[in-house]
């Protein structure tokens, strides 16, 4: 068992497991420090009116914080941040990706079906979830590609 195995099953992971994890794989310093950028987008975006509401609804000014909207969202975000690296830390299989593929696609499904009235927000989560998506979607097909190459052309690698 690993450093970073062994200090995730305790009660909360210490800085040497944290650092510890994104040192293994530089990418996920890139794709935490976009997850951050989402959330501050979903976060400030909050203070924009919604447009359908001051189109079709009629919403007197000034228009409120979207306070519940973003406070969900964020806490979807959490979600599928912590579904993610779950998967990644305990899954040692060739699925591995794969599995994070169908959570995010669940993710982009529940919320990309409310892009016709959209407020900003939840825009922006849409667009993470498409952004991630895409991502594991060619992370899928690289090691799709990779398994065909091994499998009938005998290679290890490229």
């Amino acid at each position: 068992m690993n450093d970073i195995e062994q200090s995730m099953k305790t009660e909360i992971p210490s800085i040497k497991a944290v650092t510890g994890y994104f040192k293994a794989k530089p990418l996920r310093i890139v794709f935490a420090i976009l997850w951050a950028l989402f959330v501050g987008l979903i976060t400030t975006s909050g203070f924009e009116p919604n447009p359908y509401a001051l189109e079709m609804l009629d919403a007197p000014e000034p228009h409120s914080y979207a306070m519940e909207l973003v406070i969900i969202l964020v806490v979807a975000m959490i979600f599928h941040l912590s579904f993610l690296v779950t998967i990644d830390i305990y899954m040692r299989s060739r699925w591995k990706f794969f599995t994070m593929l169908i959570i995010t696609t669940l993710f982009l499904l529940f919320f990309g079906m409310m892009i016709i009235h959209a407020p900003v927000p939840l825009g922006w989560m849409i667009a993470w979830s498409f952004l991630s998506f895409l991502l594991f979607l060619v992370i899928c097909f690289c090691q799709a590609c990779l398994f065909l190459l091994q499998r009938f052309f005998g290679r290890k690698s490229i």
